[in-house]
């Protein structure tokens, strides 16, 4: 297993703790799954989203892995529980195999315990998926050169 320190960003960090402390008192079935998370997270060296190195794994993350018991390669995305769905390859960080995901980097190999045993499996490729739609549309729409032309009808409309 690899044994460096994992990353977090801090709007992460956040929101994971506001998630622990509302499950913490309510019927949630698995308080242990929580207390793993928030280890982790207090464990977890936090940084700001732009200071995070692009093949960390975070929330929306798309992951790949290689599975060393099965030889095969899975494609995952790191959600909140109430976007979960494993059909889709949408699993929780709330899950065992999301928590040892989250602030993993490419190369890495984690040790998931899940109800049928131990995973162990490879961090291939990390693809950041955007976290809000503002930043979903930037990503998308690369910025426009500003031309003369253009330059012209913007000065136009400004007066």
């Amino acid at each position: 297993m690899t044994d460096r320190a994992i990353i977090v960003t801090d709007g992460d960090v956040e929101r994971l703790k506001r998630l622990v402390r509302a499950l913490r008192y309510s019927l949630f079935r698995d308080q242990r799954q929580l207390e793993l998370l928030d280890q982790t997270l207090e464990s977890a060296e936090v940084r700001p989203r732009g200071r995070v190195p692009k093949d960390v794994v975070r929330m929306n993350s798309r992951v790949r892995v290689f599975d060393f018991d099965t030889q095969r390669k899975g494609l995952y995305t790191l959600v909140f529980p109430e976007e979960a769905n494993i059909s889709r390859g949408f699993i929780s960080v709330l899950a065992p195999l999301g928590i040892a995901l989250l602030g993993r980097r490419k190369g890495d190999v984690i040790e998931a315990r899940v109800p049928g045993g131990t995973r162990k499996l490879k961090v291939e490729r990390v693809q950041r998926e955007p976290d809000t739609a503002e930043e979903r549309l930037s990503e998308r729409r690369p910025a426009k050169p500003v031309t003369s032309q253009r330059r012209s009808r913007q000065a136009a409309l400004a007066v």
